[in-house]
């Protein structure tokens, strides 16, 4: 036994080469098995990334198709085909959209140069990002993909949640649609139809039915703008700019129905309608709008989609995320 070890100890000491080769091979082995793992690793967790990057993306283009409500269109369409609204707000409509159009162009456009190098390395939030970026003139989302709660909502949840919030709208929606919609199938069911007994026929029914018909009108083509913005992902500023523009513009015709010229036909209880109206929208849009909405939108928007890092003065890291 002790010949046949001192044999082995001596072949082997005689041929280091061999074990060195096994040693290698070994190594070699390890390493494309190490390989193998990790691109069938990188394979996986790519394949589960797309999967669930298209099932986002079919989500949210179903969210978005179910977004748009056809019921402001279909009401815009039996005020025109009913006569109930004037020249004067088709061509506001008009105006206002091609505004719009035209923003939208030029915000989805890229800047003049079209590409912009960025060739600093500090410029960059890893080193995969070092390429040539595409700028438009105006953002809708982070550069990353992610959407911030502040981009989905930009009034915060605690407002958009909370009761007084949810009443101002009902209280909006009564005024400025059900009631003046019914106003006007009473009216125009019982000049068409007096035999039935609803409503009553008005002097100068054309007139007063122009009144109720253009606020309304202007108020569905609003809902239909603020539909397409969202679905098309407009950029935030755009988005709070459509029910400024639209408030401002039906405070004419609200004048109009509410204060009328001496000798009208409007009936008093349809005057009281239109004053109150009237007071809701000018609330609307000086206690809500201008100093809430567009305030809160147009932080959501630089904070979270043009800023690249948001500093926060000393001594307000505490409300940090704290912002409704």
């Amino acid at each position: 036994v002790d010949l046949l070890e001192s044999e082995s100890s001596d072949t082997s000491t005689n041929n280091p080469d061999s074990t060195i080769t096994a040693t290698f091979d070994v190594n070699n082995q390890q390493i494309k098995t190490t390989g193998r793992k990790r691109r069938a690793v990188r394979k996986t967790l790519s394949h589960i990334l797309k999967s669930a990057a298209k099932a986002s993306s079919r989500r949210a283009a179903s969210e978005t198709m179910t977004a748009i409500d056809r019921t402001p269109a279909v009401l815009a369409a039996l005020l025109i085909g009913t006569k109930c609204v004037s020249l004067k707000p088709m061509v506001f409509v008009l105006a206002i959209s091609a505004y719009f159009i035209g923003l939208a162009s030029w915000c989805a456009a890229p800047k003049s140069s079209g590409t912009v190098s960025i060739t600093k390395l500090s410029d960059f939030h890893s080193a995969s990002d070092m390429h040539s970026y595409d700028y438009v003139n105006m953002p809708s989302l982070p550069e990353k993909g992610h959407v911030p709660n502040l981009v989905a909502n930009p009034l915060g949840l605690s407002l958009t949640t909370s009761r007084i919030y949810r009443l101002w709208l009902r209280l909006g929606a009564t005024l400025g649609l059900l009631l003046p919609t019914l106003a006007l199938a009473l009216s125009i069911v019982g000049s068409n139809y007096p035999s039935i007994g609803v409503g009553a026929a008005l002097e100068n029914a054309e007139h007063v039915r122009r009144s109720l018909g253009d606020p309304l009108f202007l108020l569905c083509f609003q809902a239909i703008t603020e539909a397409v913005s969202r679905a098309a992902l407009l950029p935030l500023p755009m988005r709070i700019l459509v029910p400024v523009v639209y408030n401002t513009v039906r405070l004419s015709p609200l004048h109009a129905w509410a204060f009328p010229a001496l000798g009208s036909s409007i009936p008093t209880s349809l005057r009281i309608l239109g004053i109150s109206n009237l007071l809701y929208w000018y609330a609307n849009l000086l206690l809500f709008l201008i100093p809430v909405g567009v305030v809160r939108y147009m932080r959501a928007h630089f904070f979270c989609v043009e800023a690249v890092e948001v500093t926060v003065r000393k001594g307000g890291d505490a409300s940090v995320g704290l912002l409704p």
